[in-house]
């Protein structure tokens, strides 16, 4: 009887197998197996088509070398900067945004398409438009400012440290603020009506509400939308892959950037078994501030 019903089970269970098949081959085939081949090549010197060259943990004594590494180090000076500096911009302007648009608010299905638009069209192509809006001859935004004084004419935006890096963080928020808008949204939705509506009997203003009812009870799923958020942005390679190639110089170039340049560079050869292990490095870092992140927001909570 038990095999029978082991049997049973496992018929019924077929279909649900079948349908899982696809998604756990492209798991499998772009999730384990890409982490699988970076930590068998990390071990080499290795550059795509000769013999790979077996050489220990010399590819890490190289990325520990502070001193003749110093480029890799320092671009996570940046993706951090870059994080900090996007999430502080765009997480209240996403929050902003989802309690206007989740108002009595005239459009406001109008407005979040339009918010959310920019997530929807493709960043390469919308990068694009946004190099030739900041072309220093002809470019509407370079225009604008040289009219307004903010700028000499012919003056490049992407030229220059600081503003090639205002500008990347500034685009990208633009591009990702809709989605966190979405989220908090969701969140929104969530909270118990009546709480307002005893709030409003007790005389709180809308302001009271807002800080004593809506923000405490959206802390959660605040936590889960910044830790996204900063995960995204140490993971990314923003706007500067399109519009500046990490110039000038390397004071645009993201950590995951760096190490698109080890595995693609432009006029010499790549250096696979660096890459593989400058990925695995960067992952561990990535997972370390996540998990620091996690512990701090827990404790904040339960203090």
């Amino acid at each position: 009887m038990r095999s029978s019903d082991s049997a049973k089970k496992l018929r019924r269970s077929v279909p649900a197998y079948l349908l899982l098949a696809p998604t756990l081959i492209l798991f499998f085939a772009m999730g384990i197996y890409p982490i699988i081949w970076a930590l068998k090549y990390c071990l080499y010197n290795y550059d795509g088509t000769t013999v790979p060259i077996y050489v220990g943990l010399n590819n890490f004594r190289k990325i520990f070398d502070f001193h003749s590494f110093a480029t890799y180090w320092t671009s996570w000076g940046r993706t951090l900067m870059y994080a900090l500096i996007k999430t502080a911009i765009e997480i209240p302007l996403a929050f902003i945004s989802a309690l206007l648009v989740s108002g009595k608010v005239r459009g406001r299905t109008f407005f979040k398409t339009l918010f959310y638009m920019p997530q929807i069209l493709p960043s390469f192509a919308i990068f694009m438009v946004f190099g030739i809006m900041l072309n220093p001859f002809n470019g509407i935004i370079t225009g604008y400012l040289s009219k307004m004084g903010v700028i000499t004419p012919g003056y490049n935006l992407l030229s220059h440290t600081s503003t090639a890096f205002l500008i990347g963080v500034l685009s990208d928020t633009w591009i990702f603020f809709g989605l966190n808008m979405l989220f908090f949204i969701a969140g929104l939705t969530n909270i118990p009506k009546d709480v307002y509506e005893s709030a409003s009997v007790d005389g709180a203003t809308d302001m009271q509400r807002l800080f004593y009812i809506t923000i405490p009870m959206m802390a959660r799923m605040s936590q889960v939308i910044i830790m996204l958020s900063l995960v995204g942005c140490l993971k990314a390679m923003g706007s500067y892959f399109i519009l500046t190639k990490g110039g000038p110089g390397h004071s645009t170039e993201l950590t995951f950037m760096y190490i698109y340049n080890l595995f693609f560079p432009s006029g010499t050869t790549a250096q696979y078994g660096l890459g593989a292990a400058v990925a695995v490095v960067s992952a561990v870092i990535v997972g370390f501030i996540t998990a620091i992140y996690q512990l701090v927001t827990e404790r904040m909570q339960y203090d």
